[in-house]
C-alpha cells in the first residue's frame, strides 16, 4: 500500500448540489456515516462536501434563529449547496498515503475525497488512516 487508491472507499454514496438538507441528513443517519460528497446536479463534478458537522453547525443557526419547530420545513427547503464546504482539500487517486497522511494532520480534515479530472473517484476518512496504522502495527 502506496497509494490513496489502495485505502480508498471507493463505493461512496452521494449527493446532488441541488438536494435539499432534509434529505441528505436522512442519508447520512440512514447509513450511519459522517461525510458525503456533493456532485454538480449539472455536470456530475464533484463540488464539495457535506459533513455531519455542517449539518449540526446548519441545525443550531435554524433553532437558534426560528425555533426547534422551523427546522425541518427549513431544512426541507434548503439546497446542500448552501451549507456544503466547496473549498474542501482532496487527493488524487495516485497520492502518496503519506502526503494525505499529512494532509489530515495539517489541515485537521476528516476527510478527503478523491477527485481525478474533477470527478469523484472515491473518500479516504481518517477512520480509514487509524485501519491502516492497526494493520501496519498488527503485522509488524
Amino acid at each position: 500500500m502506496k497509494v490513496v487508491a489502495d485505502i480508498m472507499i471507493r463505493d461512496v454514496l452521494t449527493v446532488n448540489d441541488s438536494d435539499t438538507v432534509h434529505d441528505a441528513r436522512m442519508l447520512l443517519k440512514q447509513k450511519g456515516i459522517r461525510h458525503l460528497p456533493v456532485i454538480s446536479h449539472t455536470g456530475g463534478e464533484f463540488a464539495g462536501i457535506l459533513t455531519q458537522r455542517s449539518l449540526l453547525n446548519h441545525a443550531f443557526n435554524i433553532v437558534e434563529k426560528f425555533g426547534l419547530g422551523g427546522l425541518e420545513k427549513r431544512e426541507q427547503r434548503t439546497p446542500v449547496s448552501d451549507i456544503m464546504n466547496s473549498e474542501c482539500v482532496t487527493v488524487s487517486p495516485d497520492e502518496d498515503l503519506v502526503v494525505a497522511g499529512e494532509l489530515f494532520l495539517n489541515k485537521k480534515a476528516s476527510c478527503l475525497p478523491v477527485v481525478k479530472d474533477g470527478h469523484l473517484q472515491g473518500i479516504v476518512t481518517s477512520v480509514d488512516y487509524v485501519k491502516l496504522a492497526l494493520e501496519l502495527l498488527k503485522s509488524g
